[in-house]
């Protein structure tokens, strides 16, 4: 009877962990779409600013608005690159290889926002939004088609068709032979682009020092 405890207890703590780490996931794919919402709606912010009539009120107003539209973007990354670890796939259902790609392209759209000025530089804007579309329409079709896709009293009851069953098999759960491969090949370009948002950072301040 006193061996089920400690049973019962990491029966617990691995839940809890789960669970922690699914929310994780979801906070930062909400990050990421809000971010992305608040990049594409650029032009209402500009009229609803030119309408204030107090200008500190419209200069209050634009500073949170590029703060959480800019802070989103960085801790949905952030979260994605956390969550890419082989004992994370074996715990979690996530989408691969479509959730770590995703946050691959989030950071390289981040490198290309900290390496240009995307509100002067049509070029670099373009660009950066193509790479977060990318990363938004990876995480959240992994997200919608896959992690959340065919319950299992679907899969039980016979109910869930083949497509949805290969759907199925592309959660990092199922599929060890999958996860690693995705591994193998996100982490070093995690690590990659971490490092650019890094130098890209520091050599922004260098710049903003000196003028």
């Amino acid at each position: 009877m006193a061996s089920l405890v400690p049973a019962a207890e990491e029966g617990i703590e691995k839940s809890l962990e789960v669970w922690s780490l699914m929310s994780f996931f979801q906070l930062s794919l909400l990050l990421l779409l809000i971010g992305l919402l608040l990049h594409f709606a650029g032009g209402y912010y500009q009229r609803i600013l030119n309408s204030f009539r107090i200008r500190l009120s419209g200069e209050n107003f634009g500073i949170i608005f590029v703060l959480v539209r800019d802070l989103s973007l960085f801790a949905a990354f952030g979260i994605g690159a956390m969550l890419i670890n082989p004992d994370i796939f074996g715990d979690i259902k996530l989408a691969l290889p479509f959730v770590p790609l995703g946050t691959v392209f989030l950071g390289l759209a981040l490198v290309v926002k900290l390496s240009k000025d995307i509100e002067k530089d049509r070029r670099a804007n373009k660009l950066f939004s193509y790479l977060l579309l990318t990363a938004a329409f990876l995480q959240y079709f992994g997200f919608v088609f896959v992690m959340e896709s065919a319950p299992e009293e679907w899969v039980t009851s016979g109910k869930a068709g083949a497509f949805w069953l290969f759907l199925r098999s592309l959660r990092s759960n199922l599929n060890p032979s999958l996860s690693m491969w995705t591994f193998y090949l996100t982490f070093p370009l995690i690590v990659l682009v971490f490092i650019l948002i890094l130098l890209k950072g520091i050599s922004g301040r260098a710049h903003s020092s000196q003028g």
